[in-house]
């Protein structure tokens, strides 16, 4: 890896404090569909998730058929199990998004709008600027980065990892695989009632279309 993505690709435990996780979705068909703007495919995705709350069957529609689905998935340092072990990890990661109230506790209102659920911390920072290019697009509520732009780097190997990680040889296919056809979309989530958490999606293009390819969400 080069200096500016963390070493053995753990990107999320060199700046997050919360354990890591590889989420990645089997393709299944259903009534959504994946568009071809990726910005309004990232966020009719998020929209379908945090707001609609779309069950995983529909959801699925999103997904790449290349997915790392099938990757060895790293032990959760707080449950001391596999991802592999859980019955349904698509399902617990959507669900997950929404946890239960504590004993006592009222449930807090769904978000109403997507700026309700997510936000992009950096872009309310003073003098950053907006922006909507080919290799960027930075709102308050998410950014996504081509995968060639600066802002990417940190988020994908910039070589041929070493060693047998095999979240960081399955980033690095992509670069290779989808040159040009390859973004990186990442926000905060911050709704009442929500799982707070740092997320980094990836997507590629398939058959004309963007879909996800892997999620990376942190706990804080």
């Amino acid at each position: 890896m080069g200096p500016s993505a963390p070493s053995n690709h753990k990107m999320m435990n060199t700046r997050y404090s919360g354990p890591t996780r590889l989420l990645v979705i089997a393709l299944l068909g259903s009534t959504l569909h994946a568009q071809a703007d990726i910005q309004s495919t990232v966020t009719a995705f998020l929209q379908a998730w945090y707001v609609d709350k779309k069950s995983p069957a529909e959801l699925k529609s999103f997904v790449a058929k290349d997915n790392a689905f099938d990757l060895p998935q790293q032990k959760s340092t707080a449950k001391g199990k596999s991802m592999a072990q859980a019955a349904d990890p698509l399902t617990q990661l959507f669900r997950g998004a929404f946890p239960q109230p504590k004993i006592g506790e009222r449930a807090a209102p769904p978000p109403k709008t997507l700026s309700d659920a997510i936000e992009y911390p950096p872009a309310k920072a003073p003098g950053v600027r907006k922006m909507n290019s080919s290799g960027a697009i930075i709102t308050d509520d998410l950014a996504i980065y081509r995968a060639d732009s600066q802002q990417a780097k940190s988020f994908l190997p910039a070589k041929k990892p070493s060693g047998s990680d095999s979240v960081a040889n399955y980033l690095y296919h992509l670069t290779q695989t989808y040159k040009g056809k390859l973004y990186v979309a990442t926000y905060a989530v911050k709704g009442a009632g929500m799982l707070h958490e740092t997320a980094v999606t990836y997507w590629i293009q398939e058959d004309g279309a963007w879909k996800l390819s892997a999620f990376v969400g942190t706990n804080w």
